[in-house]
């Protein structure tokens, strides 16, 4: 069992906003699949209980080592992001594995996330090992190349996404990949929007979740709702308008306020 003290963190918002989805809330714990990982945490106030990983990974991992009210104090630009800042404190930005994350995000275009979940289970029930913790059976994320057979990832109920997610299995070079975070946010961009499935608002997911580019500004139907309505006084506007303004808005960090205002959207549906 470890600990780790920690200030201005909610585990809570963190693991249910949408940016992972193999989380599962257990008697208080919330057991959590990484890649090969299988680990469980909780929070009491401002310390974290964690088991089936290490110290150094929980602090990288939940980005702990962050100035976090930096990043804050710059995106509380308006009245409206500081209303959502203010209700979920503590949110931070996980840092995902880039492969896991471009399967993920792959899965999850049109659909939600108990779907997205459940697709991301059953391929890593069909492909990867099998991990147990607290007599809790799971599995591994498949390896790059191992997610390798169609019948397979259809059956995992991946839709018209199985083509996709095989063609990228296939051609997948990790090591180019996570490379991408040395890149300009424009270049890594155009290379993650080569892989089938993968436009616009997944390559900026993968960008900010996985690869380091905060002033990612992923848009979906929640935020382009709650941009319109709060920033384009209800217009009618395009996606890449709304990623552009966001991402000049906030700045740098405009991936944190993107967090914040999608989880705030998803909370508080009448705003």
């Amino acid at each position: 069992m470890g600990k780790v003290k920690t200030d201005d963190f909610n585990l809570e918002y963190t693991l249910e906003s949408g940016q992972i989805f193999r989380v599962n809330n257990i008697n208080g714990w919330y057991y959590v699949n990484t890649q090969d990982k299988f680990f469980k945490i909780k929070q009491m106030r401002n310390e974290l209980e964690f088991y089936g990983a290490s110290k150094d990974f929980i602090i990288n991992f939940f980005s702990l080592d962050e100035k976090h009210t930096k990043i804050l104090k710059e995106i509380n630009r308006d009245p409206f992001i500081n209303s959502a800042i203010t209700q979920y404190h503590g949110l931070r930005l996980i840092k995902q594995d880039p492969w896991e994350c471009l399967i993920s995000f792959i899965c999850s275009s049109a659909s939600n996330i108990p779907r997205i979940k459940s697709k991301l289970n059953a391929l890593s029930e069909h492909f990867g090992k099998k991990l147990i913790l607290d007599e809790i059976p799971s599995f591994a994320f498949p390896l790059p190349g191992r997610i390798n057979d169609y019948e397979k990832i259809k059956a995992a109920k991946t839709g018209f996404r199985a083509r996709y997610i095989l063609e990228t299995n296939n051609i997948i070079d990790c090591e180019c990949l996570y490379s991408l975070r040395n890149k300009s946010y424009e270049s890594a961009k155009d290379q993650l929007k080569k892989f089938n499935g993968v436009g616009d608002k997944v390559a900026d997911c993968i960008l900010l979740f996985s690869l380091g580019f905060y002033q990612a500004f992923p848009v979906d139907t929640w935020i382009k709702k709650i941009m319109q309505l709060h920033y384009f006084d209800n217009r009618t506007i395009s996606n890449r308008e709304i990623r552009e303004f966001g991402m000049s808005y906030f700045g740098r960090y405009a991936g944190y306020a993107q967090q914040y205002l999608f989880v705030f959207s998803r909370m508080n549906a009448e705003f």
